[in-house]
């Protein structure tokens, strides 16, 4: 069994920036990162190659996935997750746990707790109350995966594709009928792919008996324990920067002076100097290309 981590960006410079640096982290856990990009005709082709060209020394596997028209690629990348199973490079019995792009992580007893005899591992379900699942980190085997999700025999981009088409719309219609304010919301929502996770994992035989739950509790700023978060950045820098670091939600912009220096502390607890270096390098070339 290999262990994989799924992720995904669009062309948005903020998000594309991160792809080799939140790959490196998680390479450094034991895991195989693998990112879904989606290409679409406003992408910066310099940029693209940088990023892939770094993204592949730092051990990641890239998944160019052509844009679905008619949705909005930030919604067709985070759908794609979803459906990761489907390319015929996972085995059935590999591990998937899915995560987004701009977030950091540090803790390997953190990110390695898992008990296999559970089918589906949830991490930080009590952020929610048990309510829904976050889209960061849940985890199971491609087969189940499949199976959870209802994954085909096709395509990844068959497989998204369908799902868009089952769930969305392409404007204020849909199959002739006008849609209810209900969907309309949930068409312009954020988190559609969690809301479909969600359903999907509830739903399945492996809820709730055949899964772990990993609780992790929140601090009095009401964030989780153990991130350094946007919402209250120094205030969690000074916090977990030194002990008891498990991850980092990013800010928008990290190339900036400020944001890049906090990073390159945050990449000390983990990377040798030789490598922030060539971090420094990758973020150089980004802003020049800009």
């Amino acid at each position: 069994m290999k262990k994989y981590t799924v992720m995904s960006a669009d062309s948005n410079p903020e998000y594309l920036f991160f792809v080799p640096l939140a790959c490196a982290f998680w390479k450094d856990l034991g895991y195989n990162p693998y990112v879904i990009l989606v290409d679409n005709d406003d992408i910066n082709h310099n940029i693209l190659d940088l990023v892939l060209e770094t993204s592949k020394n730092v051990g990641a596997h890239v998944n160019h996935f052509k844009h679905i028209s008619g949705y909005r690629t930030s919604t067709v990348a985070q759908i794609s997750r979803l459906f990761a199973a489907a390319d015929p490079l996972f085995k059935d019995d590999d591990y998937i746990i899915t995560d987004d792009i701009d977030k950091f992580v540090i803790s390997y007893p953190w990110f390695n707790q898992q008990n296999f005899s559970k089918d589906i591992h949830i991490f930080d379900i009590d952020e929610t109350n048990y309510t829904r699942l976050k889209i960061g980190y849940i985890g199971m085997q491609a087969r189940i995966w499949k199976e959870v999700m209802n994954v085909s025999d096709s395509s990844l981009g068959e497989n998204v594709e369908k799902c868009l088409e089952e769930h969305l719309s392409k404007d204020s219609y849909k199959n002739g009928q006008r849609l209810s304010q209900f969907e309309k919301e949930r068409d312009d929502a954020w988190n559609l792919d969690e809301y479909l996770l969600t359903k999907s994992v509830f739903n399945s035989q492996y809820y709730p008996d055949k899964c772990q739950m990993i609780e992790r509790g929140g601090n009095h700023l009401g964030l989780r324990n153990g991130r350094i978060d946007r919402t209250f950045w120094k205030e969690t820098m000074s916090m977990y920067l030194r002990a008891q670091l498990i991850d980092v939600h990013l800010h928008r912009d990290p190339y900036q002076d400020w944001m890049w220096k906090d990073i390159k502390l945050i990449m000390s607890t983990v990377f040798s100097p030789k490598e922030i270096e060539t971090f420094q390098e990758y973020k150089d070339k980004f802003v020049e290309l800009l």
